[in-house]
């Protein structure tokens, strides 16, 4: 009887998995708003060129690597009587200011500054404590499923911030001075402070309704260097080294991922759908990836995080393999991108559900927070070997071989993980 409670979900549990998706969800539309809107904005707004978004983009990737490791530090060492993560989240009232802040720039270097020095610090302190409540909060048992209900919560996000980004250009495109169509500042200032807002919210909400352990239940607090020193102590890099496994082995997966995503829109738009055919892949898409991803959290829970995983992988891969029968023009086979969509789409968003229930299990329990801003560092390694891997592909090959890429890279990725110990024995 005791083991049956202890791997179902209370109501008090559902309630907090659901509100974590719901931070997950702002999190996507915010941070989508900010790859797109912002780098748009300067091209748009300001009239600059590429290189100028390539510099903003790098700075802020580099101040998010180091900041979600650094607030990682600081929340596993907070002992507030509101706990050591929920303050945090209402660090995203500041970042969610900043992006309205955004849509008011007229010039660069104010902009560079509110991307990088106020969004790339506050937000990645709602980010670290997001990520590092789960494991606080979910037992292993439940924890794939708990990722496959935040994950499905979180695709509402992202299809919220698609439907913004698809209908941008209708509702507040002009003609462009070169032609083109261009969003206007005022434009943007809405479609920015639409996604501040929520975001602002939703890090009030969770400061509201996440409940956490007491701090008379957790560990000793250390000191910020102290804590620094002893992670990149050899002795304490062996003893979690199956941390570092798997962070390895998500590194080369992400980095399929990393080769498809940046080109996934311009392949899609150059197969010139009509917005309904458009509709209707998507539709079909996320229809099956939902109930997809719940299942991933099941099975991982029932059988363990690495027993399907291959054979997952490979189903995966072979399905991006076949993209490129798909053809393109009037040789373009509607019905088989249909068919392959909802399993792209998995292999972009429904894996995390297993990996991010295993990369949890891994991390040490007083050092969560910390040791999730190291596993960040995957996305950034990722978006550099996948992004220069799928543009060359595109560039040599067309389009299409982008997905060839990123079954190569998920196929290596196999006996990686399988280095990695299972954590949930059965």
């Amino acid at each position: 009887m005791i083991e049956e409670k202890r791997k179902t979900f209370s109501k008090f549990l559902k309630l907090q998995v659901l509100i974590i998706g719901i931070l997950w969800a702002a999190d996507r539309i915010f941070f989508f708003f900010e790859q797109n809107f912002f780098n748009t904005y300067l091209d748009h707004v300001l009239n600059l060129s590429e290189i100028y978004i390539s510099v903003m983009v790098a700075l802020s990737a580099t101040i998010g690597l180091i900041m979600n490791f650094v607030w990682g530090i600081i929340s596993d060492n907070t002992r507030s009587k509101f706990g050591r993560r929920r303050p945090f989240f209402l660090f995203g009232v500041l970042a969610g200011i900043g992006m309205i802040l955004y849509g008011l720039s007229n010039n660069y270097i104010l902009c560079v500054v509110i991307d990088v020095a106020l969004i790339g610090v506050t937000s990645n302190a709602y980010s670290s404590a997001e990520r590092s409540i789960i494991p606080d909060l979910v037992e292993p048992e439940l924890r794939g499923r708990a990722n496959g209900i935040i994950q499905a919560v979180s695709y509402v996000g992202l299809i919220i911030a698609l439907a913004f980004f698809l209908l941008g250009n209708e509702l507040f495109g002009v003609p462009g001075p070169e032609g083109g169509t261009i969003i206007p500042q005022d434009g943007h200032f809405i479609l920015l402070s639409i996604g501040g807002l929520f975001f602002a919210g939703c890090g009030i909400l969770g400061f509201l309704l996440i409940r956490e352990k007491p701090s008379s239940e957790l560990p000793p607090k250390k000191n910020f260097f102290t804590e620094l020193k002893e992670t990149f102590n050899l002795k304490e890099i062996k003893n979690q080294k199956e941390f570092f496994k798997i962070t390895l082995a998500t590194t080369i997966f992400q980095s399929g991922i990393a080769s498809v995503m940046p080109f996934l829109f311009i392949y899609i738009f150059a197969q010139g759908l009509s917005t309904v055919d458009l509709l209707i892949a998507i539709a079909v898409g996320f229809i099956i990836l939902f109930p997809a991803v719940i299942y991933l959290g099941k099975l991982s829970d029932k059988f363990g995080r690495k027993k399907f995983l291959p054979l997952i992988f490979i189903i995966i891969s072979i399905a991006y393999a076949c993209v490129i029968f798909v053809g393109s023009g009037v040789n373009f086979n509607y019905a088989l991108f249909v068919i392959l969509l909802p399993f792209i789409l998995i292999g972009l968003l429904g894996l995390d559900t297993i990996i991010n229930a295993w990369a949890q299990d891994t991390l040490p329990i007083e050092k969560r927070g910390q040791f999730y801003g190291i596993f960040n560092i995957v996305y950034t390694l990722s978006q550099i070997l996948g992004a220069f891997a799928g543009g060359l592909a595109a560039e040599v090959l067309g389009l299409p071989w982008i997905f060839v890429v990123g079954a190569i890279f998920f196929i290596l990725s196999i006996p990686f993980f399988l280095l990695v110990k299972e954590t949930l024995n059965k």
